[in-house]
């Protein structure tokens, strides 16, 4: 998949800790050397549906921080992340 950052979510990013930022730059490596089916299938990644705001995917960076993507063709937008990984969802 081919992976994209627009200016919003860099922004947010770069306001994260370096061991968020970290883990993020694992998860664009294998993003890149992955089809979104792999990336379904990959122990540890869990791409999966947002249930409560379709189209919106949740994929995760750490054991607990998670970040929206939208899966278009072979391209994930990443657009939204949050350390406490219940706040991707929209809970609590």
């Amino acid at each position: 998949m081919i992976p994209s950052f627009p200016d919003s979510f860099v922004l947010k990013l770069l306001r994260q800790e370096a061991s968020l930022i970290v883990a993020f730059r694992r998860l664009v490596e294998k993003v890149e050397s992955r089809t979104e089916q792999q990336l379904r299938e990959s122990r540890g990644i869990h791409l999966e549906p947002i249930k409560a705001n379709p189209p919106y995917q949740s994929i995760r960076l750490d054991r607990g921080p998670r970040a929206k993507v939208l899966v278009d063709g072979n391209t994930m937008v990443f657009l939204d992340l949050d350390p406490e990984h219940d706040k991707i969802y929209g809970e609590k």
